[in-house]
């Protein structure tokens, strides 16, 4: 029986697969200064390896660090543990939270002048005399100074090298620094994708898979697990969030059937942190290199699969039982059924010769009900049957079928969007909306008849499968609040904020920094006193008292201003977690005309003083937008947050990732934040405010 962290306490895991061998485990104990991490031993069973050109790989708080270039680029900063022969199921495990998932290395879009003007402004709540004083008194003007030259460097004039918008690859790679992960090995690449965060690639043969865009700045875990050829990659995350499992559960996200590289490195590298010239580190918590029993079969965790003379009637598959054979007009489907939807569709298509058409089913229920994807020399189509009706949902002659080929076919299925891909290029996708065949599980291939295609290594795969822990795995919890402390609807008559008592917990709300004002409006809401001709004047805070400095978890819904796009309306409204006037976190959204999507930032004042360009954020494309009320949610205990949109996790981060030597805020007083940010707000409606503990 095998112990893992996430069971409660007395319960067990039975099962009867063999245990994995463990190769490498590194959880990051032992503390290191920045610039002697290698070469140093892992917790068990390796040497780290890798390349530190800047001397800025740290280990501190039981995590590895990796702190901004200044000089981005790939084979500059990572670690690696090797060589390894390549070998079925061995399998990498790593455990992440990566700086930004926008992360780039690029020219700063400002000169340099304005750039150190607004460093010594900072947010325009303190003086610059006295923000100088709080910075000569502050443990952290050796960063200052690295910033400094890092701006240095970055202008259009200094900056070397090309854009880079991939910023951590994750994988099994040819050396222990590779130079293009995007080139080399079996690995997972975060790629900056704006407004939608962060875009997860997968290296599929000569090229890179997207599996999906809207990656937030959560704690993820990577899995890569090797075959005899090729690899697959898995991804999670503590709890739901857009295109991952939950924990202890992985889902797949690509399958790469081709990669034959013999010797390989198992390694993290980073080529850029931060964004337009704020930094953020990234942190590795833990790292499993192990042989799994489960993935040294040709198929691994697959509950449908065949090798060879893929779809023939009546013969029973490798994986999933027997193959059915149906007719479909002109063309025949062989289906098998693994029980449950699938969440991942995969198989070699061989095209000694390309006459006729050939395509992977899915969502199969029965004849008149499944999913198709039809490929052939003159091109590809997406195909939805539905009562026996064939529905064409997109089609395109820019990929197609080649001569003398092998080429690789996969489908993805979960959080309500098929995405299509031919040797990983994307092909289509679509979002199926509630249908009858939503939970079909029937899987197979569809081929015209006389067709002289033929599949081979089709395999299809849960959309969720528990994690391969080599050693117990810590999962990161994030507390909620379970008794309420705090409740106000800003029902009754109109009139400042100032003063009022909430409706739940008898507190009454203090205006505890700025200028700005906050008004009941007698209609169950509080709104900032501002608009596009006169807004909210810089940063503004509204609070309750709190008497439990250790935990605070606080909810608010909020309508931005305005009702869409090129109106010059602002939101930064948010949430304030106070220690004193130099210790204080604010959460805030940023909504502007000017960047194509929205995002949630922190902004931190430790010690008396605030470094702007340490503000951290997540970008939420369309999650928040004008006119429409959203809830934000946050729960601090004074250094790990978390934040939720509408119940969804978009940023987990703690202060020590951002300043490892502070200690933790005491929260002495919670509430309301308008924040400037670049702008001000135009007035933001705050409603349905709660505090928990």
């Amino acid at each position: 029986m095998q112990r893992h962290d996430w069971l409660e306490p007395g319960e067990e895991v039975k099962t009867d697969h063999a245990l994995p061998e463990v190769i490498v485990v590194d959880n990051f104990e032992d503390n290191r200064a920045r610039g002697t991490v290698i070469g140093t031993h892992a917790t068990k069973g390796g040497v780290r390896r890798g390349c530190d050109i800047e001397r800025q790989v740290a280990i501190d708080h039981g995590a590895l660090r990796f702190q901004p270039l200044v000089r981005p680029g790939w084979g500059r900063q990572g670690i690696a543990y090797g060589p390894f022969q390549r070998e079925a199921g061995l399998v990498l495990l790593v455990s992440v939270t990566n700086g930004h998932n926008t992360s780039q290395g690029s020219p700063l879009p400002d000169d340099i002048a304005r750039r150190f003007y607004r460093w010594l402004r900072g947010p325009g709540i303190d003086p610059w005399p006295s923000r100088m004083i709080a910075l000569i008194r502050s443990p952290r003007k050796r960063l200052t100074l690295r910033r400094f030259c890092w701006w240095a460097l970055s202008t259009s004039r200094t900056y070397r090298g090309p854009n880079i918008n991939e910023n951590l690859a994750v994988g099994w790679f040819r050396s222990e620094a590779p130079v293009n992960p995007l080139e080399d090995g079996c690995g997972i690449v975060v790629h900056a994708a704006e407004g939608e965060n962060g875009e997860l690639w997968a290296r599929v043969g000569n090229r890179c898979l997207s599996a999906f865009r809207r990656l937030k700045n959560v704690h993820i875990y990577y899995v890569v697990a090797l075959r005899e050829q090729g690899a697959i990659y898995y991804a999670a995350a503590d709890q739901n969030a857009v295109g991952v499992a939950a924990f202890p559960m992985m889902r797949p996200i690509a399958i790469d059937p081709f990669n034959k590289d013999e010797e390989l490195f198992a390694g993290v590298h980073q080529a850029a942190l931060g964004q337009i010239g704020f930094r953020v580190d990234t942190r590795v918590q833990a790292i499993q290199i192990g042989r799994i029993p489960d993935f040294s079969t040709e198929f691994g965790l697959a509950h449908a699969a065949d090798a060879r003379d893929v779809g023939v009637p009546g013969q029973s598959a490798v994986i999933g039982g027997r193959w059915r054979g149906l007719r479909d007009g002109g063309a025949n489907i062989s289906i098998v059924d693994p029980g449950r939807p699938s969440g991942l569709i995969h198989g070699l298509v061989r095209t000694d010769g390309v006459s006729g058409e050939c395509g992977l089913v899915w969502r199969f229920r029965d004849a008149d009900n499944f999913w198709l994807l039809k490929l052939s020399a003159l091109g590809c189509s997406l195909v939805s049957k539905q009562s026996g009706e064939e529905i064409t949902i997109a089609k395109s002659s820019e990929f197609a079928l080649r001569e003398g080929c092998s080429h690789s076919v996969q489908i993805l299925d979960w959080d309500g969007q098929v995405n299509c891909f031919l040797d990983g290029a994307r092909l289509f996708e679509a979002n199926p909306g509630v249908e009858s065949v939503e939970n079909a599980s029937g899987v197979g291939i569809w081929k015209s008849v006389g067709s002289e295609l033929r599949w081979h290594s089709f395999e299809a795969h849960p959309d969720e499968v528990p994690i391969p822990f080599v050693t117990p795995l810590e999962k990161h919890c994030y507390q909620l609040g379970r008794r309420l402390s705090y409740a106000d609807d800003f029902a009754g008559f109109a009139g400042e904020l100032e003063n009022r008592a909430t409706e739940f917990g008898n507190g009454r709300w203090a205006r505890t920094l700025g200028r700005g004002i906050i008004d009941v409006d007698g209609r169950g809401s509080a709104r900032v006193r501002a608009s596009v001709d006169k807004p909210n004047p810089g940063r503004t805070f509204y609070s309750l008292p709190w008497d439990l400095p250790q935990f605070g978890d606080l909810e608010v819904t909020i309508e931005p201003p305005g009702e869409c796009r090129g109106q010059d309306q602002r939101g930064r409204a948010g949430l304030l977690f106070w220690q004193d006037k130099d210790n204080y976190v604010c959460v805030t959204t940023w909504l502007d005309d000017v960047y194509p999507g929205a995002s949630i930032s922190v902004f931190i004042k430790r010690l008396g003083f605030e470094e702007l360009y340490d503000a951290i954020w997540t970008n939420v494309a369309d999650k928040v937008v004008w006119g429409k009320p959203f809830r934000m949610r946050v729960t601090f205990d004074g250094n790990r947050f978390a934040i939720m949109i509408d119940d969804e996790y978009v940023m987990q981060r703690a202060l020590t990732d951002v300043y490892p030597d502070d200690p933790p805020l005491q929260i002495l007083r919670v509430g309301l934040a308008v924040n400037w940010e670049w702008g001000d707000d135009t007035g933001s409606v705050f409603t349905s405010f709660k505090a928990r503990r």
